[in-house]
């Protein structure tokens, strides 16, 4: 049965999801934290710091089989998403899909160091009962962007390293203009037209996928809007600082004493080759 084989790819990948960020912190310390979504159920996020390169990489599994990986590279100030998104059921039966069963999907954008716990940070992070299920204290809302530059795969190591091997698998890396000339701006002068030149415009279609028929004949080589909607449901975005005295000199002073955590949901819109590569495009 269908259900019976769906049960088998989440499960797969979530192999693959513990497999993949074990590998990226094979000398690097991780936690798992318990989390609970807004539709009750409770997710496992891991959180891995790999102090050396100044990375920090999130990654949990969805109720509904998509995995969500965050990489942050603080050193290029480069944040990247990857998607893998679980085929729907008549998707299993079209013409030529091969296992796996999901489709990649890959974003990278400007990173806002200020709104995250740097890597040296997130490696001395420990929970005291590991059990206990995790809330975020702030919720920031959603971010909307429009990405309309796919990134040229070969050349993305003149803009961070890790997009490469993190977004491997996906048909396109979107990009930003405006984060495209930043990165341009902040780095080497010499690479800055290398920067540009590895990304290439993409015509914004005029429909939205959720518009485009299924049944229309020429669906199949229609390029369409697709939207996208995911959260990080906890993530730590910033320190905590208590008051005290100096026991001998008796001055005030300042202390670490602990973590804020967020929330954050994104909503990107991009275009796509055609309807099949935005087959969730409903709401």
């Amino acid at each position: 049965m269908f259900e019976m084989n769906g049960f088998v790819f989440v499960n797969v990948h979530f192999a693959c999801l513990m497999f993949m960020l074990s590998c990226f912190t094979s000398s690097s310390p991780q936690l798992v934290i318990n989390i609970r979504n807004q539709g009750g159920d409770v997710l496992q996020e891991v959180l891995a710091s790999n102090v050396s390169e100044d990375v920090v990489e999130l990654e949990y599994q969805r109720a509904d089989g998509t995995i969500v990986t965050q990489l942050l590279d603080f050193r290029r100030e480069v944040q990247i998403y990857r998607l893998l998104i679980l085929a729907e059921e008549e998707q299993l039966f079209m013409k030529g899909l091969q296992p796996p069963y999901y489709q990649a999907v890959c974003f990278a954008s400007k990173l806002s160091k200020q709104d995250f716990i740097a890597a040296d940070a997130i490696a001395k992070l420990r929970q005291k009962n590991p059990h206990t299920v995790r809330y975020p204290e702030e919720d920031n809302g959603h971010e909307n962007a429009t990405f309309e530059y796919s990134l040229d795969i070969s050349r993305s190591k003149v803009i961070s390293n890790h997009i490469q091997p993190l977004c491997v698998e996906a048909k396109t890396i979107y990009v930003q203009e405006a984060d495209l000339k930043v990165w341009a701006a902040i780095g080497n002068p010499n690479e800055a037209i290398m920067v540009l030149d590895a990304a290439q415009h993409m015509v914004r279609p005029a429909s939205r996928c959720k518009d485009v028929s299924i049944t229309n004949t020429n669906s199949s080589s229609m390029s369409c809007q697709c939207r996208l909607n995911f959260c990080v449901p906890w993530y730590p975005c910033g320190l905590k600082f208590c008051r005290g005295h100096d026991q001998q000199t008796g001055k005030a002073l300042s202390y670490r004493c602990g973590i804020k955590t967020c929330k954050k949901c994104l909503n990107y819109a991009f275009p796509v080759k055609n309807l099949q590569f935005c087959p969730w495009d409903d709401y």
